[in-house]
């Protein structure tokens, strides 16, 4: 049995899950030799930089690079002290929102050409249950290799994953015994929280399940704020109220639900159902829940404005905060809610001029989504009618919003996503309305 004792290990797929992967796997010792295809995240590693932001990241990434614990390349290594091989590579839907596979085909094939006996790979990609069974295994098996096979799934939050990679449990299911002893042993050099599930379509499943019970528990979230706005209460009162002092009461708190992770695998979790005759009704009911709201909330901010006395038909429209979330930080702007409104808001506002801003994401990519840059706060607030808050960045909560809303262009509205703001506290300008999703009913304007 191969001991692993030489620490190389190969990781195909450089994105978000792959590059902070090598990056703790070099600060434990590892030799990490990273592959992939894409031009543009080879030529900013080249830069000693990330494509993505990661708190700490490329300052780790600078130092493996120096000291030569992590190398990367557009071609899997023909190198024989390469033992294990782990696949990151993405798994995203098309347009039917069904989940791509090419990727993972490929890179297996590829390993198969450099396969040794008793190498293990890992997979580390969301799939549907079954995949590693049904699609990774015949395609290693042609080699006529002796291999060891696990699905050890990715679960460390964008944001955090430098320290939840070390500190989360390691989920390990495998092909057989010799596989998971395998994969244990590496694992417990990054953390020393291992479970071992009895097959590996369990570990498949758990992290179909984390992710679609997640986006399932917000989506409740905004059904609730729905509800509230349709009835005319507070939905921010109804559930901190209902929560104060009664645990048994769990309610999110409201707002965009996206995001690479919760955008797909509510999805990916039904079609892996749907071979055994099963509907999953609940998740993906939860999964439209979160898909219409940007366009139900771009339906009412439209409405309301044309209720309100002078709002200029070419008005000016700020949307702050894109990246998908803003706790715990990213720029990350793929699946985010927040492209989406912008798609909704346009079909409404047709006339308008609109502009971006996000503290983390970087002006370049801003432009590329069809924005005028902001820059800034008060760039956002100065001479607009329309300013949406969009995501959950702490910049938001803490910001002089009373001193901004004078900057506002009146009459003019502030929509904010998450509640960061208690509308009854508020001092703002004449003709300049707070308005927060669940507490629409706090528009003079709104109607039943």
């Amino acid at each position: 049995m191969n001991s692993n004792n030489n620490n190389s290990v190969c990781v195909v797929g450089l994105g978000y899950v792959g590059l902070t992967l090598s990056t703790v796997m070099s600060n434990k010792g590892f030799k990490i030799f990273g592959v992939e295809k894409n031009l543009d995240i080879i030529k900013n590693l080249k830069k000693k930089k990330s494509h993505f932001y990661e708190p700490g990241l490329n300052t780790h990434l600078k130092e493996n690079l120096k000291n030569k614990s992590f190398s990367f390349s557009r071609k899997i290594p023909k190198n024989k002290i390469i033992s294990t091989y782990i696949v990151t590579v993405g798994t995203p839907l098309n347009n039917e929102k069904k989940i791509e596979i090419s990727y993972i085909i490929r890179a297996c094939k590829e390993i198969a050409k450099v396969l040794k006996n008793n190498d293990l790979i890992i997979l580390r990609s969301t799939v549907k249950v079954g995949t590693t069974n049904n699609i990774v295994l015949p395609i290693l098996k042609k080699t006529k290799k002796d291999f060891y096979l696990v699905y050890c799934p990715e679960r460390a939050i964008e944001g955090s994953a430098l320290k939840e990679l070390k500190n989360l449990p390691q989920v390990i299911g495998g092909i057989n015994q010799k596989s998971i002893n395998m994969a244990k042993q590496l694992f417990k050099k990054i953390t020393k929280k291992i479970i071992i599930t009895s097959n590996v379509e369990t570990a498949e499943m758990i992290k179909l399940i984390d992710n679609s019970s997640r986006d399932l528990f917000f989506a409740y979230a905004n059904e609730v704020a729905k509800a509230c706005d349709a009835v005319g209460i507070s939905a921010s009162e109804v559930i901190s109220s209902g929560k104060y002092g009664y645990s048994r009461t769990k309610v999110a708190k409201p707002g965009l639900v996206g995001g690479a992770c919760l955008h797909k695998d509510p999805h990916i979790y039904s079609q892996s159902l749907n071979r055994y005759g099963v509907r999953a009704e609940i998740t993906l009911m939860g999964r439209k829940i979160n898909e219409n709201q940007p366009t139900d909330v771009a339906n009412f901010i439209n409405k309301l404005t044309k209720r309100i006395k002078n709002f200029p038909n070419n008005s000016k429209i700020s949307l702050i905060g894109l990246a998908f979330k803003g706790k715990p930080i990213t720029d990350d702007l793929r699946d985010s809610m927040a492209i989406k409104f912008f798609s909704a808001l346009k079909k409404k506002f047709k006339k308008s001029k609109f502009y971006g801003y996000d503290p983390v994401v970087k002006k370049n990519n801003i432009k590329k989504l069809g924005l005028k840059n902001d820059y800034n706060l008060n760039n956002s607030f100065s001479g607009k009618n329309l300013v949406v808050i969009l995501n959950n960045h702490k910049i938001f909560s803490n910001m002089m919003i009373e001193r901004l809303a004078k900057k506002l262009k009146k009459p003019a509205i502030i929509y904010d996503f998450w509640n960061h703001f208690n509308a009854d506290r508020l001092k703002l300008p004449k003709n300049v309305e707070y308005i927060s999703l669940g507490n629409h009913y706090k528009s003079k304007y709104f109607r039943r």
